[in-house]
């Protein structure tokens, strides 16, 4: 089973049956007004849609921890962590960890350039990985510009580090800010179910496009 769904993640999420995803793995926008911008790179002045508050993080924060049988996996940046901390917190999860996404690439800027994100591993009960031998700093190169499909992408190899250490074959996986579908590629290798919904129309057209 494999779902494309074009709509509103909160409109969509709404309709899901309690305890019905086996696995949550997202990248919402974070919160922090992001616009790329190097001159040389062909997302300059694209902007990330509800990328310029927080406030829906908590309907978010309650809605997946209904729907999730257990686990949940949310990107984030170092300047928000603590508002998805603590809306995660309140709606009953347990912070089970705080993975650090080592993009081996440095960002922009002058002082302490950032090459790292964060990955909140949220639980509500027990939880360990399969390998069972993972330290919490997992290093993968990020994208080059020219080679993605969306400015925030994700790579696939993480991606499925993710998926494989903390589900089984044949789990539905959600990801509700699907962006250009890197997840349901990641589900796709790993013989995993997927549900990706994504509010724009561009990115569902390149979904269709890469998981066909």
């Amino acid at each position: 089973m494999n779902k494309i769904i074009h709509n509103d993640c909160f409109k969509e999420m709404k309709t899901m049956p309690d305890n019905s995803i086996d696995l949550l793995l997202t990248d919402p926008p974070y919160g922090i007004n992001l616009t790329p911008q190097r001159s040389t790179s062909k997302f300059k002045n694209v902007k990330i849609i509800s990328d310029n508050n927080l406030e829906w993080v908590d309907d978010f924060s309650k809605e997946i921890y209904r729907i999730c049988k257990n686990t949940a996996f949310i990107f984030c940046s170092y300047q928000k962590y603590d508002v998805f901390k603590i809306s995660l917190e309140n709606a009953g999860f347990i912070i089970k960890n705080c993975i650090v996404w080592d993009k081996m690439w440095f960002g922009m800027g002058n002082n302490f350039r950032p090459n790292h994100e964060f990955i909140i591993l949220a639980i509500k009960t027990k939880f360990k990985t399969k390998s069972n031998n993972l330290e919490n700093i997992l290093r993968f190169r990020r994208l080059h510009p020219s080679k993605m499909y969306h400015p925030t992408e994700k790579p696939i190899k993480l991606l499925e580090l993710l998926i494989n250490e903390s589900s089984d074959e044949g789990d539905i996986i959600l990801d509700c800010f699907a962006g250009s579908g890197t997840t349901g590629i990641a589900c796709k290798n790993t013989n995993r179910n997927c549900i990706l919904i994504e509010k724009e129309t561009i990115y569902i057209d390149i979904i269709k496009e890469r998981l066909t």
